[in-house]
């Protein structure tokens, strides 16, 4: 769990980077046989008359979306995927996470290991 909570936050962000300044932002070639737009994927997304399509999304009510996540029981899950004592000593040690860069994580993650301390509860 030590690496979780390393780990997880530093994927999501470098994940993000990725999304925001490379997936989203390359250029999709044109390509033979094919009906899919080339260009931009973010300015096919939001200009989508420029590239002959039309807008097919639906508008979905916040009612509905809790409908579903009722439906569905996400709304009784745990956001944390640590326990709050857990994380609270984790937090103490190493207080901001989202400071933690890629080529930090293994120092952090040995840090954590070697001053991790939880007293037991009675």
């Amino acid at each position: 769990m030590l690496l979780a909570f390393v780990m997880i936050p530093l994927l999501q962000k470098e994940l993000d980077t990725f999304k925001d300044t490379i997936w989203n932002t390359h250029r999709i070639r044109q390509q033979k046989d094919t009906a899919l737009p080339h260009g931009v994927p973010d300015h096919i997304y939001n200009f989508p008359g420029e590239y002959y399509l039309e807008e097919s999304g639906w508008p979905v009510s916040e009612e509905q979306l809790e409908q579903v996540a009722a439906h569905a029981g996400v709304l009784e899950v745990d956001d944390d995927y640590l326990d709050a004592r857990f994380r609270g000593e984790c937090e103490r040690l190493i207080p901001k996470t989202e400071e933690i860069k890629p080529e930090d994580c293994v120092d952090a993650f040995l840090f954590l290991k070697t001053h991790f301390s939880l007293p037991a509860t009675i």
